[in-house]
């Protein structure tokens, strides 16, 4: 019988697949049965909405709801009767469950609608993709995403301060299909609501910040580059709420100096201060 091969990251949504993961437990699993944990690899609260999509996943064991702690790992999250799946075919969790997923813990969250961003870069830039884009802010977790034409080498700075709860920057790869989500080098930080802010497509190596790390509004968390879904060198930025029933979605934001002006896709814009 061929092993059956265990999928570490799910495929959650554009760019979240890094940010939690669901592992195989060697101890527990037993010739019966398949025992899976999963993993908040953030240092945010993370809620997880687990909801079987095929017939067999009702027959399996799995919790529903989660509210994980920072980097906490939880155990028996998925149970899996051997004799309900076909062990010569790779088994996926995200082929029998959809997952919601929230940073941080909704029950608590509520966005400061009062709070005025600062742009999160200097220079004249473009943009080139605003809210409610039809190329990728096409849904609740991009609809108020903005895509600023930044240059390759662009400094790129915290619009608002928080703590820094997870980055990458080991990608060199970009892509104009979504398979490419998960390759982009990133900042996430959250705020003292406990909301989101991410700041995708950076440089390889080209963040300048380190998990945990306490930053203020206006410093030098990155450098612009061009990784992940893109076909051109851009910041994707986005503010991010949990919520139970749609987990992240994006909040309407403003910037400082553009107060009252909806930005429009093709206008350049740069700071004010």
């Amino acid at each position: 019988m061929r092993s059956i091969f265990f999928l570490l990251f799910f495929s959650i949504s554009v760019c979240k697949a890094q940010h939690v993961s669901i592992k195989k437990n060697t101890i527990q699993t037993t010739k019966d049965t398949i025992v899976l944990s999963i993993q908040n690899n953030m240092l945010s609260p993370m809620y997880v909405k687990t909801s079987p999509k095929d017939s067999m996943a009702y027959e399996f064991v799995y919790q529903k709801i989660l509210l994980l702690q920072p980097l906490e790992k939880v155990e028996n999250y998925l149970k899996i009767p051997r004799k309900k799946i076909d062990a010569t075919k790779s088994f996926k969790t995200s082929g029998y469950f959809d997952f919601t997923i929230g940073y941080g813990d909704p029950s608590t969250v509520q966005h400061n609608d009062s709070y005025v961003y600062l742009l999160p870069y200097k220079k004249k830039r473009k943009l080139v993709q605003g809210n409610f884009g039809n190329f990728s802010h096409d849904h609740i977790r991009s609809y108020h995403a903005f895509d600023f034409g930044t240059k390759i080498g662009d400094t790129i700075y915290a619009a608002r301060g928080g703590k820094v709860v997870f980055t990458k920057e080991d990608s060199k790869k970009h892509g104009r299909t979504r398979k490419f989500s998960n390759y982009a080098n990133f900042v996430t930080i959250q705020h003292d609501d406990g909301t989101t802010a991410s700041y995708y497509h950076l440089d390889f190596k080209g963040v300048l910040v380190e998990n945990g790390d306490i930053v203020q509004r206006g410093q030098k968390i990155g450098i612009s580059g061009m990784t992940g879904f893109t076909t051109m060198p851009h910041l994707h930025f986005v503010v991010h709420k949990a919520t139970e029933d749609q987990g992240n979605i994006s909040v309407p934001i403003e910037f400082e100096g553009y107060v009252g002006k909806k930005l429009k896709r093709g206008k350049k814009y740069k700071r004010r201060n």
